[in-house]
């Protein structure tokens, strides 16, 4: 028996085959895009830990706000502090109306002049209570937002929504999604 083979002869230059182990080398063996490497968060440890804390913050004089926490840790060089168990009593406007903001943890970035309230985040003003799982207090423009789902109970009525964006002294109130259950009088329907 007469086997057959074929053979198939290419001349191939030998810059061409450097070329192409160039480029393989070049595509095969660099880091993929999938394989991104970040830099560490760097919060280390805390410079100062601390139990049962009252801090109080105050503004030319006059008292901002008092933190309460069952536990502190504070970062000086970045100016953070990590609360645990936070209960924040904050006055406001000229006649120092008093809001208390209630979160399983705060951190107070004193750098930017945030507060970012996160679990179990409960807000109660003098009318109006707000429940939601995380909350940023700009206190630059005394502004509050909560990204997530947030409940307002005022009277008995409820109102569900998300994106809560509002003041110190909650009004006015911008919500986005917005469901509402109670009671409201004809007088309040205008139509």
């Amino acid at each position: 028996m007469n086997k057959r083979c074929s053979v198939i002869s290419t001349r191939v230059k030998p810059l061409d085959c450097l070329v192409v182990v160039m480029l393989l080398s070049l595509a095969a063996c660099g880091p993929s895009r999938l394989e991104q490497s970040y830099g560490k968060l760097g919060q280390g440890l805390p410079d100062e830990t601390s139990t049962d804390v009252t801090i109080t913050e105050l503004d030319k004089g006059e008292i901002e706000y008092i933190l309460s926490a069952a536990r502190l840790e504070r970062f000086y060089d970045r100016r953070i502090i990590r609360a645990y168990e936070v209960d924040i009593l904050a006055f406001s406007g000229k006649d120092r109306q008093s809001t208390k903001l209630k979160a399983d943890s705060t951190i107070v970035d004193d750098a930017r002049n945030l507060i970012y309230a996160h679990g179990n985040v409960k807000v109660n003003y003098p009318e109006v209570n707000v429940n939601t799982t995380r909350l940023i207090w700009d206190r630059n423009s005394n502004e509050l937002f909560a990204p997530d789902r947030v409940t307002l109970i005022r009277e008995g009525n409820i109102l569900r929504g998300t994106n809560l964006r509002t003041n110190l002294s909650i009004y006015p109130t911008q919500m986005d999604s917005v469901t509402a259950e109670g009671y409201v009088d004809q007088e309040y329907l205008d139509w």
